[in-house]
């Protein structure tokens, strides 16, 4: 498989198909949220530069500004997460799992293997135990203890099983390419890229104080609108 030419970019949603790594969807990049802060700069400026405009409405007109492109951004974080974590899942049950509609009776075998699975405390033990259900072709309860595995980071049993099943290997090698929502320093990094500076105008007010003041309606000529 070619790299992810994306990799380096955590805020655009990708996809493998047909070959080539793609965009997927209407996710926001760096870019565009680059562009969405250049338009509240600019917003802000012709703010201030209407003299017909008290402090007040000047202030009231920023705060509106600031909220809307705050929300746009931090919506398309939110995007970008919920992709994220729908990708990983999806490809989870495409190697672990059980793709489809199941009947009854895989439904039960499948959570006794996952019962099964769960009592594993120990790579050394999951290892043991996915060897005989290998062995014994007992294709469920090596899904699920590959499962256990890879939710507990057990690299060499995740590794013992996909070496069994190379069929399972481009979907591995997606899930390897996504990032892991429950790192700190990639959540920080999601953080810092979808956050947009309140403009100085707005003194450090906190959000809520932000959107207080933006739903602040002004009576008379002296509105900003």
């Amino acid at each position: 498989m070619a790299n992810n030419p994306f990799a380096d970019d955590p805020t655009v949603a990708t996809e493998y198909f047909e070959g080539r790594w793609r965009v997927k969807g209407g996710t926001l990049t760096t870019h565009d949220v680059a562009a969405i802060q250049t338009r509240l700069a600019r917003t802000v400026e012709q703010i201030n530069s209407r003299r017909a405009l008290s402090d007040e409405a000047k202030r009231i007109a920023i705060a509106k500004a600031y909220r809307d492109a705050r929300n746009q951004i931090q919506a398309a974080g939110q995007a970008v997460l919920d992709h994220v974590n729908n990708e990983r899942a999806r490809l989870a049950r495409k190697l672990f799992g059980y793709e489809g509609i199941a009947d009854p009776n895989t439904v039960i075998v499948r959570r006794d293997a996952a019962d099964r699975a769960a009592k594993l405390d120990s790579p050394e033990e999951a290892m043991r135990a996915l060897q005989r259900a290998e062995a014994n072709g007992d294709v469920h309860l090596a899904q699920a203890i590959a499962g256990h595995a890879q939710a507990h980071m057990w690299g060499d049993v995740v590794g013992s099983y996909l070496d069994a099943h190379p069929e399972a290997g481009e979907a591995a090698h997606q899930l390897a390419s996504l990032p892991d929502p429950n790192d700190g320093a990639w959540r920080m990094q999601h953080a810092m890229t979808y956050s947009v500076m309140p403009p100085q105008e707005l003194g450090g007010m906190p959000d809520y104080a932000v959107d207080r003041l933006a739903d602040t309606v002004l009576d008379g000529g002296d509105a900003a609108a």
